[in-house]
C-alpha cells in the first residue's frame, strides 16, 4: 500500500526523500536495535557469554576449512597446469616419433654405446640427456627412434621454463628409451639393464591403469634420476598398435611441501599433505608430536633406481586405527571437517587438490579457539557497558544530525545530479560536452570529469571504429575477391593443362592470400604492443649490420620493379648502441618495405647515417617515390590511414608506420619523417647512442 500510495502521488522531492530515507533506514531500525538490547540485555548477558565459545569454535572451523579449500585450491590450479603441459608434450611426442628424422651430425656425435650395449649421450649440447637401456638390443631402428625425438628439446627446455616446481621432463619407450631434459651423466645414476616399463611412472598410464588415456598423476616416489621424493604427470602415447611411450613431467614434492610448509597460521595451528593413498608427503614440526611420528626426508638412490621406492606404511594415516572414523571422513568426502583426539581435543579441516586427490588438512586445537572466546567475552562485557552508558546522549544528538544532513546533502546533490544526468544524454545523443564544470562533492566532480573524458573516449573509439571498418573492408575486399574469382576459374578449367594464364592465376591466389595474411599479421602485433606483450632484450647492437639484413629481406620485392637499395656506409666505423635488435631490425624493414611498395618503377631507395649527434644515431630511409601530401602529415603514425592511397593499385593496411612508431617508442627510439610530394620521402630512425 505505502509502495502504491507513492506511485499515485508521483516522485518526492529530495530533501524529504533523504528525511525519509534517515528516519526508515537508519534513526528507527537503530532506536528500536539498541532499546530492544537495553532491555534484553542483563536477561540475556549470560547465555550470550555461554553461547560465545560455541560461535568462536563455529566460526574459526569454517576459517579453518576456507583457508584448506584455498591453499588446496592454489596448488590445485598449479598442478592443472602442469596436466595442460603433459598433454601438450605427448601430443608432440606422438607427433615426432612418427615424423621422419631431421637429426644433425653434430647432434648424432654426441652417442655412443657402453660395455653393456646401452646407447646414451656422452656429453651436454644444451639439449636433453639419452639413455637407451641395455635390457634390449639396440640397433638401427633403435637410434632412428632417438633421432626422431631429438626435436622435442626444445619443447622439453620451453616447458621447463613455465614453472620452479617442474624439475624434469622425460619421454620413455615400451623398449626402455630414456629421452629426459635438463641433462646429467646419465651413467651415474641409470643401471645399465634398467627396464623402464617395470617403473610405476611408465605402468601407471598404461591401458590396465589408465583405460581413459588421459593425464594421470604417480603417487610420490625417490627419482631414479637423482631429483628426491618426486610425483610426475604422465601421458600415453599410443601408436597404431601399442602404447609406444609415455612422457611425464617431474614435480619436486619438496616444492609443494615447502608451500605447504609455509602457510602461516595463529597459535598452535598447521597444515599437513597426505597423498591420496594416506602418506603423510608434509608435516611441520609442531605436528609431529599429534602423529608420533618423525617426517622422513632422505631418500635413497641406490634403491630408487632398482625399484619404485614410496614412503614406509607408517607414514600413512589412513591405516592408523585410532583415527579409523576420520580417516574414512577424509577418504569420502573431497572436503569438510570434523573434531578428533590427537591426546587432546583438536579439530580438523581437509580439502582435496585436483588432479594428484591430495589431501592439504589443518589442524587445530580447540584450546586455542575457546581462548579466544574468553577474551571476546570480556571485550564484550566492556562493550555492553560502554553502549548503555552514551546511547541516550547518543540519541539527543543523532535526530538533529539527520535533519540538517538531509537539507544540506539535497542542496549539494540534487543539482549536480541534474547537470551530470544532461550530460550523460547528450553523450548518448552522440554530442561532445564541454569540459567545465564545478560542484562542490568532489565525488560528482570526479564522475563529471569522467562523463567528459567518456565522451571524447566514445567519440575518438567511434572514429578510429570508422577508419578501422572503411580500410579493412577495402583491403580484404580486394584480396578475397582476387582468390575467389580466380578459384571458380581454375575449377571450370578442371582437366585442362595448367597454362602459363592458370599458373597467373594461381600466382594471384598466392600473392592475395599473403596480402590478406600480412593485413592480419599486422593488426596482431598492433594488439601485441597495445597490451604490451613486445619481450625487449637489450644489448649492444651493430646498427649496419642490421640495415643490411633489413635490405635483405626487401630485396625480392626490390627486384620484381627494378629498384635499387644502396647502403651508403659511413666513412668512420658506427658505434654499437644499446638496443634490441628485432626491435629496430623490424622497424628498418617496415620502412624499406614502405619505400619499396611507394616507390616507382627503376625507382631508387638510400639508407644513410648521421652520427653527428652524440646522444642519437640517425639511420635515414630516402626514396623516389610518390611523398605525402602536405594535407596527410598528420595522420601519417594513425592507425588505419592510407594517406589517400585507398583506392589506389598499391596494397597495405595503414598500420606499418603506426607499428614503427609504437616499436621504437618502446627502446626509447623514434620515427619522424620528411616528405616532398612527387619527388620521395626520407624518413628517420632515432635511435639512443648511450651503451
Amino acid at each position: 500500500m505505502p509502495e502504491t500510495a507513492q506511485s499515485v502521488k508521483g516522485p518526492l522531492p529530495l530533501a524529504k526523500w533523504l528525511w525519509r530515507s534517515y528516519i526508515r533506514a537508519a534513526l528507527v531500525p537503530l532506536l528500536l536495535i539498541e532499546l530492544s538490547f537495553v532491555a534484553i540485555y542483563w536477561a540475556t548477558g549470560q547465555v550470550v557469554y555461554d553461547r560465545s565459545a560455541d560461535v568462536i569454535t563455529r566460526l574459526s572451523t569454517a576459517g579453518l576449512h576456507e583457508t584448506a579449500v584455498r591453499e588446496a585450491n592454489i596448488i590445485a590450479r598449479r598442478f592443472e597446469n602442469i596436466a595442460g603441459l603433459t598433454r601438450i608434450f605427448a601430443d608432440q611426442t606422438g607427433l615426432a616419433l612418427a615424423t621422419p628424422s631431421h637429426a644433425t651430425a653434430a647432434e648424432k656425435a654426441r652417442y655412443a654405446y657402453d660395455a653393456s650395449g646401452a646407447f646414451y649421450t656422452t656429453r651436454d649440447n644444451g639439449g636433453a640427456a639419452v639413455f637407451y637401456s641395455g635390457v634390449l638390443p639396440i640397433g638401427p631402428k633403435e637410434q632412428q627412434k632417438v633421432w626422431r625425438t631429438v626435436g622435442l628439446d626444445p619443447i622439453m627446455r620451453s616447458i621447463k621454463h613455465t614453472d620452479p616446481i617442474i624439475a624434469q621432463l622425460y619421454l620413455n619407450t615400451y623398449d626402455s628409451y630414456n629421452r629426459i631434459y635438463p641433462y646429467f651423466d646419465v651413467l651415474e645414476i641409470y643401471p645399465p639393464k634398467m627396464d623402464i616399463p617395470s617403473y610405476n611412472f611408465y605402468y601407471e598410464a598404461d591401458q590396465a591403469h589408465n583405460p581413459d588415456r588421459k593425464v594421470v598423476w604417480t603417487a610420490p616416489y625417490v627419482d631414479p634420476a637423482g631429483g628426491g621424493w618426486m610425483v610426475s604427470a604422465i601421458a600415453p602415447v599410443y601408436g597404431p598398435n601399442r602404447l609406444e611411450a609415455v612422457v611425464g613431467i617431474d614435480v619436486t614434492v619438496g616444492d609443494i611441501v615447502e608451500q605447504v610448509l609455509n602457510i602461516q597460521f595463529s597459535a598452535d595451528s598447521y597444515a599437513m599433505l597426505v597423498s591420496s593413498d594416506g602418506t603423510i608427503l608434509a608435516l611441520p614440526p609442531k605436528g609431529e608430536k599429534d602423529w608420533r611420528v618423525n617426517e622422513l626426508i632422505e631418500h635413497s638412490y641406490s634403491k630408487a633406481i632398482l625399484q619404485d621406492t614410496f614412503k614406509p606404511e607408517e607414514f600413512n594415516v589412513f591405516l592408523r586405527p585410532d583415527l579409523a572414523a576420520v580417516s574414512q571422513m577424509i577418504q569420502l568426502l573431497p572436503s569438510g571437517h570434523r573434531s578428533m583426539n590427537m591426546g587432546r581435543p583438536m579439530i580438523a579441516a581437509w580439502s582435496t587438490i585436483a588432479g594428484p586427490d591430495w589431501k592439504l588438512i589443518v589442524l587445530t586445537s580447540e584450546d586455542s579457539i575457546l581462548a579466544e572466546s574468553a577474551t571476546l567475552r570480556a571485550e564484550l562485557a566492556f562493550v555492553s557497558k560502554m553502549m548503555v552508558a552514551i546511547l541516550l546522549l547518543f540519541y539527543l544528538g543523532y535526530f538533529m544530525f539527520l535533519w540538517r544532513r538531509s537539507v544540506s546533502m539535497s542542496r549539494r546533490v540534487a543539482q549536480p545530479l541534474a547537470e551530470i544526468e544532461a550530460l550523460m544524454v547528450q553523450i548518448s545523443d552522440g554530442a561532445s560536452i564541454a569540459p567545465e564544470h564545478t560542484y562542490e562533492v568532489a565525488e560528482l566532480q570526479t564522475v563529471g570529469d569522467h562523463l567528459v573524458r567518456m565522451g571524447n573516449k566514445l567519440q575518438a573509439a567511434s572514429r578510429a571504429k570508422t577508419n578501422f571498418l572503411s580500410a579493412m573492408s577495402h583491403e580484404l575486399r580486394t584480396p578475397l575477391n582476387a582468390i575467389l574469382g580466380l578459384s571458380e576459374l581454375l575449377q571450370m578449367a578442371e582437366g585442362q593443362t595448367l597454362t602459363a594464364d592458370k599458373v597467373h592465376q594461381l600466382k594471384t591466389i598466392s600473392a592475395s592470400g599473403a596480402q590478406l595474411l600480412e593485413l592480419v599479421e599486422g593488426v596482431i602485433e598492433l594488439s601485441r604492443i597495445e597490451k604490451d606483450e613486445i619481450q625487449l632484450l637489450l644489448k649492444p647492437v651493430a646498427v649496419l649490420s642490421l640495415a643490411y639484413q633489413a635490405r635483405s629481406l626487401v630485396m625480392d620485392a626490390a627486384t620484381e620493379r627494378n629498384i635499387t637499395i644502396t647502403v651508403q656506409e659511413p666513412a668512420t666505423p658506427l658505434q654499437t648502441v644499446k638496443t634490441d635488435a628485432d626491435v629496430i631490425r623490424r622497424i628498418l624493414t617496415q620502412l624499406l618495405s614502405n619505400a619499396v611498395k611507394y616507390n616507382h618503377d627503376g625507382g631508387s631507395v638510400r639508407i644513410s647515417f648521421d652520427s653527428t649527434d652524440p646522444a642519437h644515431l640517425k639511420i635515414l630511409i630516402t626514396d623516389t617515390g610518390i611523398g605525402i601530401s602536405a594535407d596527410m602529415q598528420a595522420k601519417v603514425f594513425t592507425p588505419f590511414e592510407r594517406l589517400g592511397q585507398e583506392n589506389s593499385a598499391i596494397s597495405g593496411t595503414g598500420i606499418g608506420l603506426t607499428i614503427c612508431k609504437r616499436l621504437a617508442n618502446l627502446v626509447g627510439a623514434d620515427v619522424s619523417f620528411d616528405r616532398t610530394p612527387g619527388k620521395g620521402s626520407c624518413f628517420t630512425l632515432s635511435v639512443p647512442s648511450g651503451n
